[in-house]
């Protein structure tokens, strides 16, 4: 049998085996961290020293602007109410609000209970009417029918007819003590 020695992993582009040594070019990613972290602590000392002249009014950052619409001091003096205070008063406010909300539920239960009374009225005036119809049927059945209505025609059935056949014969009945006819 024949053994195969293993093979070393090559390395890509030369297919070269890889000796231990060469795992790579780290020593590039240590050249491009010094440099970012270079760049990174400059740009925060140029940060700093930008702000502090600002601080001390050396150079101002954003100068002032004016914002748009028009001013409270105008608006005062082209309606005359220069000395007036806009400070308004939250509690007097809240109290007409309150007093409002009570009234309107006053009116609305004034509204209501004259709604329920005017039902009440039609309701027993509804109760008397029917009142006044029943005494007026309980008078008419306890007084009788009235006198000077006339009285309507009795309904007369037919004479019953007797029954032919349960009929006994004539000649068959006979009285005791009766004599017969001689002929």
């Amino acid at each position: 049998m024949l053994s195969v020695p293993p093979q070393a992993p090559r390395s890509p582009g030369t297919g070269r085996p890889r000796t231990e040594g060469s795992r790579g070019p780290w020593w590039r990613w240590l050249v491009f961290g010094l440099c970012f972290s270079l760049g990174y602590g400059l740009t925060q000392r140029l940060g700093r020293l930008g702000s502090t002249s600002a601080a001390k009014g050396e150079v101002p950052a954003f100068a002032a602007q004016e914002s748009p619409g028009t001013r409270l001091g105008e608006l005062q003096k082209r309606f005359g109410a220069v000395g007036q205070s806009l400070v308004g008063d939250l509690d007097r406010l809240v109290e007409e609000r309150r007093q409002e909300g009570q009234r309107q539920e006053e009116e609305s239960r004034k509204a209501n209970q004259e709604q329920l009374n005017q039902e009440q009225l039609n309701q027993e005036r509804q109760d008397a009417d029917q009142r006044q119809a029943d005494r007026i049927r309980l008078e008419a059945l306890n007084n009788g029918p009235d006198p000077a209505a006339p009285n309507p025609e009795p309904f007369l059935l037919p004479p019953p007819t007797p029954d032919p056949s349960s009929a006994p014969e004539p000649a068959a009945i006979t009285t005791p003590g009766a004599a017969a006819n001689p002929p």
